[in-house]
């Protein structure tokens, strides 16, 4: 097992793919009754597309191991399931490597660069928000987190958002991020204004773009560019470009990180999902705080 020191087997193992021992069935429908378990296990939506991989040898030497795909939307994620080589059971395991820090192994593959942020430049707990316009429970956990937990912290955590809109369920979520950054570009305080605003209006977007589609989202992109005094034209330009190149690299960082709802949340690497309460963030931010105390201390 090398340097997996500990395995941990969830839902390990799945029902018998085959009715019987002596029941033969042909890949074809093989491969379709191992895609229903795995999107019954996955509880993956219809129109989910799942595709199974080439079958290898596995650590286990009974079973095969079998990477699978499941792609839902701009939202794809691998998993690998093991399949015994008598094809009749099926197992998804979940290893655990306990020679490393799992919360600075994920800190790690979080690229921060050229990312909106506030509070302390120098601050012990970094909390990273992957971030959706559109989403109520995102909208929520914004007024809570800079307005209610960032005054209490203000020199001591610094915010960092990211994007990960749900462009199936959030019609403009997407064009929203795309203008978001068309600011950022320019001056990261136009960004915050814009965030601020549309995170705290959201029921009026909402009306707006069902009145007008994006061209309220455009104006109101162009009104927080002139109120930060940026060039006018060049985040016109943008605007009507529309790039979400930045945006889709932000989408597939949160995917790999197995970001499963918005808002997620990283604080120190400790992976979270969800609304949290005033009170839930409050704990996790002391938790980083006495984490990273005895970390200097050692």
């Amino acid at each position: 097992m090398g340097k997996r020191i500990c395995w941990m087997i969830s839902v390990i193992l799945f029902q018998s793919i085959v009715a019987s021992a002596q029941q033969q069935v042909s890949e074809a429908e093989l491969q379709k009754r191992m895609e229903r378990q795995i999107r019954n296990y996955a509880g993956s939506a219809p129109d989910a597309k799942i595709t199974i991989g080439k079958r290898t040898a596995s650590e286990f030497s009974n079973y095969y191991s079998v990477p699978v795909t499941i792609q839902q939307g701009e939202q794809i994620k691998t998993f690998t399931f093991y399949l015994s080589k008598d094809l009749k059971k099926m197992m998804y395991v979940n290893s655990f490597d306990l020679t490393q820090d799992l919360y600075a192994s994920v800190t790690k593959k979080i690229d921060l660069s050229g990312r909106p942020e506030r509070g302390a430049k120098d601050a012990k707990v970094t909390i990273v928000v992957y971030d959706d316009f559109q989403c109520p429970f995102c909208a929520k956990f914004y007024v809570t987190l800079m307005n209610e937990v960032m005054n209490r912290y203000r020199d001591q955590v610094r915010v960092v958002m990211k994007d990960f809109p749900i462009v199936d369920a959030h019609p403009w979520a997407m064009h929203a991020a795309a203008n978001a950054n068309c600011l950022l570009k320019q001056d990261q305080s136009a960004y915050w204004m814009f965030a601020d605003y549309v995170h705290t209006h959201l029921s009026a977007m909402n009306e707006k773009y069902k009145q007008s589609g994006s061209a309220p989202l455009d104006q109101l992109t162009m009104e927080m560019g002139e109120k930060a005094k940026v060039a006018p034209v060049p985040l016109k330009a943008c605007i009507t470009a529309q790039d979400t190149t930045d945006v889709r690299k932000s989408l597939a960082e949160a995917n790999g990180l197995n970001v499963g709802a918005t808002p997620g949340i990283f604080i120190n690497g400790a992976q979270m999902e969800g609304a949290l309460t005033v009170a839930q963030l409050q704990t996790a931010i002391e938790e980083a705080l006495a984490d990273e105390k005895q970390s200097r201390e050692k």
